[in-house]
């Protein structure tokens, strides 16, 4: 069940990168396209995660596969923090404002 979960929020953050890189829906109010590229990458990890449990592949690759998801996970939380994953509403951008 826990691989269900993992895969399902994976494929959900995937879809919200993608709406933020091409700029449709509620995901468009961010400030970077680095936010959704890290949401990509952060979803993709969880894809990769969840996928060889449910897949049955053996635990030696699934192994190799988890640290290579974890790597990604960082990646996307890194791009997310560095791209503003969401914008800062009613605070001006500047001091002078």
């Amino acid at each position: 069940m826990s691989a269900w979960i993992t895969w399902g929020s994976g494929c959900l953050l995937v879809t919200l990168g993608v709406l933020t890189l091409t700029g449709r829906g509620a995901e468009a109010r961010t400030r970077s396209p680095r936010a959704g590229w890290g949401r990509t990458a952060m979803g993709g990890g969880f894809v990769l995660a969840g996928g060889p449990r449910l897949l049955g592949f053996s635990s030696g690759s699934a192994m190799v596969l988890s640290a290579v998801a974890l790597g990604l996970i960082v990646l996307g939380a890194v791009l997310q923090v560095s791209g503003g994953c969401s914008p800062r509403r009613g605070v001006p951008a500047t001091a002078d404002e």
